[in-house]
């Protein structure tokens, strides 16, 4: 092949007129030195748009985790400073009554107040993901129980309303959603009515207490209500 040579192209088609083109070795060799880097860019670009949209989902994960953990600690906050609230109440009445009556220390408090903050827990079980709302005409409680035991439980769980003056009223939930028998996990879906006369400012938590089949109280916190 001389050097002034040149490639040709032919085109042919049944029933037609064969078309030529002439291509020289220099255009040749740019057309395929631009179709490679055309090629290269592609393969980058889709290697950092690949790259980018993978970090977009990590991000994202984490930040939905971060808003659910948010969410999570202002549920805490608000039942934690409701029930502090609730104590510094319950500590000025019982300042009033020893004033006036003298009372001895065992009468500081209400038995039911006592037993409202009453944290009971020991290592069988455990409640997570709590949900409680109290609607217009009843109130909605969702959440999970963990067996942390080496075996087996079951037994039943008694729901009781936390009023703002610290007493307690028993929710009418039908039996058979308080029961349990799990080996390591049950997820607790109820509702009951809401108290007669109860309005939704008078409602300021949700105590759980969790018994065996035997009778023994395995577990017992006072959970705030969601609006």
């Amino acid at each position: 092949m001389t050097k002034d040579s040149n490639f040709s192209v032919l085109f042919m088609r049944d029933g037609s007129d064969v078309k030529s083109f002439r291509v020289s070795p220099r255009r040749l060799k740019l057309l395929l030195w631009i179709a490679g880097i055309l090629g290269l860019l592609v393969t980058i670009a889709l290697a950092v748009g690949l790259r980018s949209f993978v970090g977009y989902r990590l991000l994202l994960n984490e930040r939905r985790s971060l808003e659910s953990s948010l969410a999570e600690a202002q549920v805490n906050l608000e039942r934690l400073g409701n029930l502090d609230k609730i104590q510094k109440a319950q500590g000025k009445d019982s300042g009033k009554g020893q004033a006036a009556e003298k009372s001895s220390p065992a009468s500081a408090q209400p038995a039911s107040a006592q037993r409202a903050f009453a944290q009971v827990n020991t290592g069988a079980m455990t409640v997570e993901n709590f949900r409680g709302q109290v609607g217009s005409q009843s109130v909605s409680v969702t959440f999970d129980l963990n067996n942390r035991a080496s075996g087996a439980l079951s037994g039943e769980i008694r729901l009781l309303l936390l009023r703002n003056d610290g007493s307690l009223t028993p929710l009418d939930v039908p039996a058979q959603d308080l029961t349990y028998q799990i080996q390591r996990f049950k997820r607790i879906s109820t509702s009951a009515p809401v108290p007669e006369g109860l309005t939704r400012r008078e409602a300021l938590g949700l105590r759980i207490e969790i018994k065996t089949s035997e009778g023994e109280l395995i577990f017992g916190e006072t959970y705030a209500l969601g609006n």
